[in-house]
């Protein structure tokens, strides 16, 4: 008998996390598509989780702010691959033939599988937006984006 992969238990554990806090986001066309959310990537979990714990003491609480794992975002990407299934993939392969958000899922990946961490804020209107970017903007994340219901908006590592 093998010993369990604690690395690997604790993404899994992480991903079902992940699913909880993004229960209420819609996958658009089979994609991945966290509406009214900012999304910023980090060298690591430590700067992930400070920057965390910076909009945390800005009022943002433990249901609209997370900080995760590069492993921890893997898990959560191979549990929406097998949610929304063949479908999905085929939609995701049609939006990455159009240059859409699967280009932008496909990234994330890639750098979540070297270990990049992420940070995820729920911003339900523009104000919030702005508070949390004013916050988060000199922590200097790799990459954030802010997604709209009229399209991502690139705040920083992709302009």
């Amino acid at each position: 008998m093998t010993a369990p992969n604690l690395e690997q238990s604790t993404a899994a554990r992480s991903a079902g996390r992940l699913s909880d806090f993004f229960a209420d986001t819609d996958a658009e066309f089979g994609i991945f598509y966290p509406k009214q959310y900012l999304l910023a990537s980090f060298r690591n979990l430590e700067d992930a989780e400070h920057a965390r714990q910076l909009l945390s003491g800005s009022g943002w609480g433990t249901h609209e702010v997370i900080s995760v794992s590069g492993a921890e975002v893997v898990e959560f990407a191979e549990e929406h691959l097998l949610k929304h299934g063949l479908w999905g993939a085929l939609m995701t392969k049609v939006s990455r033939m159009i240059g859409t958000e699967a280009a932008y899922a496909d990234q994330d990946l890639a750098a979540a599988k070297l270990g990049t961490a992420f940070l995820a804020v729920h911003c339900p209107a523009e104000d919030a937006k702005r508070a949390a970017w004013e916050i988060l903007e000199p922590t200097h994340p790799l990459m954030a984006r802010y997604y709209s219901a009229g399209g991502i908006e690139h705040l920083a590592g992709e302009n």
